[in-house]
């Protein structure tokens, strides 16, 4: 049996027994039961401190988790409040902008109503002209001559007046003239007959009458007269329908008031469309 105790701190083992390597079971149950014992009080109070600071832990953990829900607990307060700062600064901008809104309304409402009488006003003098013209003595005795003339009155309903164009000696120095007049409207017309209209007199330019084969065509070049005043050779040219001398004294008279409403009120807009002035 072993029973030195020199240096292992395990009743009956000496440190030398080791190397031996010879143990009973009772010796074993003996060695494994003085180990535990060892282990046991040497390990305790390393176990004591260590649930010690498991508690100091926990205990800390417990008070952060309370610090933590009283800070979150303020800044959702502050958020709250500041939340309901910006939704009464959206309600008084929200309150601005409908009495802007308003005030807009009845100012476009009062600008509407203005502008309405205006109309009115010019479309009530447009028309006591037009009636005016319509029911003249001149236009109603032209109506008359037109209803009963004869057939061989000459048509003009196809002829083009050119004025403005510079004369030159010879037939065929107007042809020229009125082929390089229709080339600079990139029209190229069918010409029954084209002649100067009136007695030459020195320091007068007559004007032109051109025959084409079409009122369709008239119309097309009427449409393009505006573009000679972009033209160098025929910026001075204009052209018109072939009026007669009832038309043109009542064309006179419409440019004439057309002139005169255009200066009364500038803001208005006055065409004269089918013979009649509008305000569009």
């Amino acid at each position: 049996a072993l029973v030195s105790t020199q240096s292992t701190g395990i009743p009956g083992f000496a440190a030398k027994d080791f190397d031996v390597r010879q143990f009973s079971k009772k010796d074993l149950s003996v060695l494994l039961e003085s180990a535990s014992g060892l282990l046991f009080r040497h390990c305790l109070p390393y176990f004591i401190e260590t649930r010690k600071l498991h508690s100091q832990v926990e205990k800390l953990e417990a008070e952060n988790k309370e610090q933590s829900a009283v800070e979150s607990s303020s800044s959702t307060l502050k958020l709250t409040e500041e939340l309901a700062d910006a939704q009464r600064k959206i309600i008084s901008l929200q309150e601005q902008v409908i009495q802007l809104k308003d005030e807009i309304r009845s100012a476009e409402n009062s600008a509407v109503t203005k502008t309405v009488q205006r109309d009115l006003k010019c479309y009530s003098a447009v028309l006591s002209q037009n009636c005016a013209v319509s029911l003249a003595p001149r236009k109603i005795q032209h109506a008359v001559r037109k209803a009963t003339s004869s057939p061989m009155v000459e048509d003009r309903s196809c002829n083009l007046m050119i004025f403005g164009l510079p004369e030159e000696s010879g037939q065929e120095k107007v042809e020229d003239s009125v082929r390089g007049v229709m080339d600079s409207l990139n029209e190229k017309p069918v010409i029954s007959k084209c002649s100067r209209v009136g007695a030459a007199a020195d320091g007068k330019v007559r004007p032109v009458v051109v025959s084409l084969n079409s009122r369709e065509t008239l119309i097309t070049l009427l449409r393009k007269a505006r573009e000679l005043k972009t033209t160098t050779a025929y910026s001075k040219v204009f052209l018109e329908p072939d009026r007669t001398l009832e038309q043109r004294v009542e064309r006179k008279r419409t440019l004439k008031t057309l002139s005169e409403l255009r200066r009364s009120n500038p803001e208005g807009r006055y065409v004269i469309r089918g013979g009649a002035i509008q305000c569009v």
